[in-house]
């Protein structure tokens, strides 16, 4: 009759923490790709993507750790490259430069705030934090601000996409000044 106790009591157990995993999801996992416009023209030539948009090595990559529902710590490193002939900061781009970002960011998932976020087939957010960004062997930090939103495909995994406005704290360099990313993620819940 003890073992039957001891059994029930494992179970029961399981169920609750099983049941509270589910619900807190608290580790997200990202892989995607991101575009730079660095070219200098502020939001006047924001969807000027033939000129202005870096698209090349497209890597993005992002862990965020979930606390309840509302609140997000999010730590994501991109590659891109600024390539020949492009925009940065308002002059032609003369030679290929490598472009790496090491971001951590809060978020605020502000869309909870109205929606129930268990059954919401979007979570729309806004993030800041700060970041370092390498143009070659350049290093410059920034101080980041943006919003993005979350599409629901299944309990575990959704499409991200999210724009930041990276400001400059250090202009040491021709290409290394305020600049916006974007990008695009499948994350995925753990």
């Amino acid at each position: 009759m003890q073992w039957i106790r001891i059994v029930f009591m494992g179970c029961m157990f399981w169920y609750i923490c099983e049941g509270r995993a589910q619900e807190s999801h608290s580790w997200v996992f990202g892989l995607g790709f991101n575009v730079v416009d660095n070219s200098g023209t502020q939001l006047s030539q924001m969807l000027n993507i033939e000129d202005n948009w870096n698209i090349s090595r497209l890597i993005k990559v992002s862990g965020e750790k979930r606390f309840e529902y509302d609140y997000g710590v999010e730590l994501n490193m991109t590659l891109n490259e600024f390539t020949q002939g492009k925009m940065i900061n308002s002059e032609l781009n003369t030679v290929n430069t490598n472009y790496l970002a090491i971001d951590a960011l809060f978020k605020n998932y502000t869309t909870n705030y109205f929606l129930d976020p268990r059954h919401s087939w979007y979570d729309g957010f806004l993030t800041g934090g700060a970041g370092g960004s390498f143009f070659d062997s350049t290093m410059n930090v920034t101080l980041n601000f943006g919003f993005g939103i979350n599409f629901k495909i299944n309990e575990s995994v959704r499409f991200n996409f999210m724009s930041l406005a990276k400001f400059a704290l250090i202009n040491n360099s021709t290409g290394n000044a305020n600049h916006f990313q974007h990008s695009v993620s499948t994350i995925i819940w753990m």
